[in-house]
């Protein structure tokens, strides 16, 4: 058990994992008796800490979803009963590649790949090179920081598709593989080779073709798809970590880890970001459409 964290937490932590999207349809319902504002329902309790900074809190509740097909699902459910107020915003994740373009008014997506891909994105990584990069590293490198980390993580994203449902089905397991077994230092770049080898073994699949896989990546590199549509806030947020820890962090950046900058990013995260976002507008057509729920601040 971690420190602060009490066994009812633990047990209310446990039992999220398990909720149904009817599970947390019901719950929508539950709280229409006693509240007429509207309800967001967000893919997790990481990315609800972020959004519920920026709703109205009076007029706009946040429940998560434990993942972006439950919150579909569970707007689905709730608009086959005609239950009104109710809107998700999900990780667009490879949509934009795959060419699927939603037409539910009430599904909102991300302007990036994912949520983390939009911070990077924006001013909040200026801020947080300010607090843990070296100035005169920065300015050795010939390539900017951002630039630097879409190359970087354009291999693992492109992998992450190939093994998706709409490319070759292959299952891999990417959770938890180790960006230091991969990572190369000058220029800070992934070795695909050793990544394949990585995410290989992480996933126990011994029958997998390493130079079938890496044949397909490279050519799906030469395609020069999207690196925002492609990457994965995560792998950016490691290889950032990596970078700031071997190549171009200060003496507090020695010890920096994925969930430091994963946290740094979104409190350097503000309102003026968000409202420059095509998300922002795109709730605010939201709130047009759906006069009598507000949710934005």
């Amino acid at each position: 058990m971690t420190a602060g964290t009490s066994p009812s937490n633990l047990e209310d932590v446990t039992m999220k994992k398990y909720l149904t999207a009817d599970d947390i349809a019901n719950s929508a319902r539950m709280m229409r008796t006693q509240y007429r504002g509207s309800i967001m329902i967000i893919e997790g309790s990481t990315d609800m800490r972020l959004y519920k900074r920026f709703v109205d809190d009076r007029k706009c509740r946040l429940i998560p979803a434990n993942g972006k097909e439950n919150a579909i699902k569970v707007v689905k459910i709730l608009e086959s009963s005609d239950f009104k107020g109710i809107l998700t915003i999900v990780d667009a994740d490879f949509w934009r590649l795959d060419g699927i373009k939603f037409k539910d008014r009430n599904i909102l997506v991300t302007d990036t790949h994912d949520l983390e891909t939009m911070l990077i994105a924006s001013e909040a990584l200026d801020r947080l090179l300010g607090e843990f990069a070296a100035p005169f590293k920065l300015q050795k490198m010939r390539t900017p920081v951002r630039e630097l980390l879409l190359e970087a993580a354009m291999p693992i994203g492109l992998f992450r598709w190939l093994s998706s449902s709409s490319k070759d089905r292959l299952s891999l397991r990417f959770k938890d593989i180790h960006f230091d077994n991969f990572m190369q230092k000058f220029p800070l770049s992934v070795n695909i080779k050793h990544l394949i080898r990585e995410v290989k073994d992480n996933s126990n699949e011994r029958s997998l073709n390493e130079k079938t896989i890496k044949r397909k990546m490279i050519t799906l590199l030469k395609e020069e798809h999207d690196p925002w549509q492609t990457c994965s806030g995560h792998d950016i947020v490691e290889i950032l970590a990596f970078g700031l820890r071997e190549v171009f962090g200060n003496s507090d950046s020695r010890y920096v880890t994925e969930g430091i900058i994963d946290r740094s990013l979104r409190l350097a995260y503000d309102i003026t970001m968000f409202r420059e976002t095509d998300l922002y507008i795109s709730i605010q057509e939201w709130e047009d459409r759906n006069s009598s729920f507000v949710v934005l601040q």
